[in-house]
C-alpha cells in the first residue's frame, strides 16, 4: 500500500464564476499530478495501482462524471476537461468526501484550532 502526498499552492490562472468551476479547475490540476505520481510509482514497483481521488464538491464531481453539455459550464476552457478524460479512461476512482473529513484543507486554507486538531486526529486514525 502506498500513501503518496504531493502538495503545491498556486493561484489559478483563470477567474472562476462559481465554486463548482473553481473546484473543477483545481481538480484538473490535482489529477495531472496524480497521473504523474501513479506513473512514477508504477515504474518503480512494476505494479498497477488503483488510485482514489477525493473531492468535497458534489457539483464538480457530477461535472466530471457526466460529459453531457452543461449550459453553465460551456465557458470552461477545454484544457480543464483533462480531468474528465482521465476519469473516463478509468485512470482513477473519484469519490466524494465530506468537507469535515477533507484532510487536504490543512494545506489549502486557514483553519481554527479545533479543525486543526480534528484533522490531526483523523490522520492519525488513518495511519497517515
Amino acid at each position: 500500500m502506498f500513501g503518496v502526498v504531493s502538495w503545491a499552492s498556486k493561484r489559478q490562472q483563470s477567474v472562476s464564476t462559481s465554486s463548482t468551476e473553481s473546484e473543477y479547475i483545481a481538480g484538473c490540476q490535482a489529477v495531472k499530478e496524480l497521473v504523474w505520481l501513479k506513473c512514477l510509482v508504477t515504474d518503480l514497483t512494476s505494479r498497477a495501482l488503483e488510485v482514489k481521488f477525493y473531492m468535497d464538491n458534489q457539483s464538480a464531481i457530477r461535472l466530471v462524471k457526466n460529459p453531457v453539455f452543461h449550459k453553465n459550464t460551456k465557458h470552461i476552457d477545454v484544457q480543464y476537461h483533462f480531468i474528465r478524460e482521465k476519469y473516463q479512461r478509468d485512470e482513477f476512482k473519484l469519490e466524494y468526501i465530506n468537507t469535515s473529513q477533507q484532510l487536504a484543507d490543512i494545506f489549502t486554507k486557514a483553519l481554527n484550532k479545533s479543525r486543526q486538531k480534528n484533522i490531526k486526529e483523523t490522520s492519525l486514525s488513518w495511519n497517515i
